[in-house]
Formats: structure tokens, sequence, C-alpha cells
């Protein structure tokens, strides 16, 4: 329920937004999907497939709505950590977040019958966020 609740907040326009509320409620729901990652490797590894094919979906309708939450007057400010290149590349980091979507939807299809389910977590989850951190973020 939250996470539908949060998704509708998050959908509504960017012109009712300040951009302080726009980056702030990207910052959530990138760390949102970061927590959800965490948990879905951990239901993996206790065969729980129900719990993970939901948290994958979740997942999957956050980097839908991450797109949209990238307007151009949100370059700046309320400790941002997205780079410049995000506007530079919007195509690109839009198709990123569409792969990243995709890919969940993907992951949850085949994770029971996956014969590598780490290497099948590495492939279709983690390595979409460390290609985002690693290209659209400040770096820690």
């Amino acid at each position: 329920m939250l996470s539908i609740v949060t998704l509708f907040l998050f959908s509504v326009s960017n012109a009712e937004q300040s951009d302080e509320d726009i980056i702030k409620g990207r910052k959530a729901l990138f760390s949102k999907n970061y927590s959800t990652a965490k948990r879905v490797q951990a239901f993996v590894s206790k065969g729980d497939f129900d719990r993970t094919k939901k948290l994958m979906s979740e997942m999957s309708e956050n980097y839908k709505v991450l797109i949209d939450l990238f307007p151009e007057h949100t370059k700046e400010g309320y400790k941002t950590e997205a780079l410049p290149l995000i506007w530079e590349e919007k195509d690109a980091f839009n198709a990123l977040m569409k792969k990243a979507s995709d890919d969940m939807i993907k992951l949850a299809s085949i994770i029971e019958d996956s014969e590598n389910i780490r290497g099948s977590l590495k492939e279709l989850m983690w390595s979409n966020c460390k290609a985002c951190h690693s290209k659209y973020r400040v770096p820690h």
C-alpha cells in the first residue's frame, strides 16, 4: 500500500511540486530501491520467491516514476547528488531507467528457475545500480 501511495505522490505533475520536493522525492525513491534490492537479495537467499517477485515489481515501477523526476529546473540544490550529465544525456539516462525497470520484470520471471541466482541478481539488478551510480551520481 505504501508503494502505491508513494507512486501516486511522485506522479503528481512537476509543475505542482517545488524543486526541493522533486529532488527529495527522487532521492527517496532511489534510496527505497536500494533498500528493496537488499531485501530482494535476502529473500532470494531464503528461497522466498513470492515476496521477491513483489519487491521486484515495486522496483520496476519506481524506475518508471524516476524518469519524470529529473526536470531541467532541478539540476542543482537541496543536496542533489545527480550529475549534470543526466540532463546532457537525458535520452540515455531515461533508457537506463527503462532498462532497469524491464530487467526487474525479467528477473522476476526467471529468478525461481535460475541456475545461477547470484549471477542473475548481479546482471539484472545490481549492474543497473552500478551503471547509474558510476555515470550519473556524484562519487562517494
